[in-house]
């Protein structure tokens, strides 16, 4: 006896699945990437730095958002996560550089422009600059100095106290252009104490004025003016 098999059935094709449709764009993304490209290019420029960093964080907040929207392609706010991070982080750091070295330009300038003793800064504006310096000497004690500069027009007085010695001050004057009369007067007073004072006003490393006094309250005064003491 044979067996046969049993009648084989029509079988319903299944249905083949459409394919996913595509995701949409993320404007979210799309926009977090153009700002931290922004942010980016305007990180290298001076001063500018700091409104990019503020830029570079509006693309990180915008990408972060992006990243959470169903749907929607995540490839742009990845690239504008990481484009925005690493603009923010040039950003700080250049932006603390420029500070540095604009602070640092501004008070060399200041420093430059503005006249004290020690420093040496021009009392004037003429051609050409040299050294002048005020200085005292001695045993004295308790002594008061008072000096006046005229150069080019310019007068200045100052007068200190209760000095040690030696007591020194120096500047620069102009020579040259309108510096045609400069006047330099110097004087030096001993306190109670018996000793002696001796001033000199040097001129470019030139003495061009020097005076001695001896005993309690004895003064000293040097005084060099006219044209011929200019060095040429």
């Amino acid at each position: 006896m044979s067996y046969s098999p049993p009648p084989a059935y029509p079988t319903t094709p299944q249905p083949v699945p459409p394919p996913g449709s595509p995701k949409r764009r993320n404007t979210f993304g799309l926009v977090a990437l153009i700002l931290a490209i922004v942010a980016f290019v305007g990180a290298f420029i001076p001063f500018f730095n700091y409104v990019a960093g503020l830029i570079a964080l509006v693309a990180l907040v915008l990408g972060i958002i992006a990243l959470f929207i169903k749907g929607r392609g995540r490839g742009t706010a990845i690239a504008g996560l990481i484009i925005g991070f690493i603009a923010l982080l040039v950003a700080i750091v250049l932006a603390i550089v420029y500070t540095f070295v604009f602070f640092g330009n501004l008070a060399t300038s200041i420093g430059s422009g503005s006249g004290s003793g020690s420093s040496g800064t021009g009392i004037d504006g003429s051609t050409r600059q040299i050294s002048l310096i005020y200085q005292v000497g001695g045993t004295g004690s308790d002594v008061s100095v008072s000096y006046t500069t005229y150069a080019d027009g310019i007068s200045a007085t100052q007068q200190q106290t209760g000095q040690t010695l030696p007591f020194e001050q120096e500047y620069t004057v102009g020579t040259g252009g309108a510096a045609t009369y400069n006047s330099y007067t110097l004087t030096a007073t001993n306190g109670a104490v018996d000793g002696d004072v001796t001033c000199r006003i040097i001129l470019d490393g030139t003495v061009v004025a020097e005076q001695t006094s001896t005993g309690s309250y004895s003064t000293a005064s040097c005084t060099a003016s006219g044209t011929a003491i200019l060095p040429k």
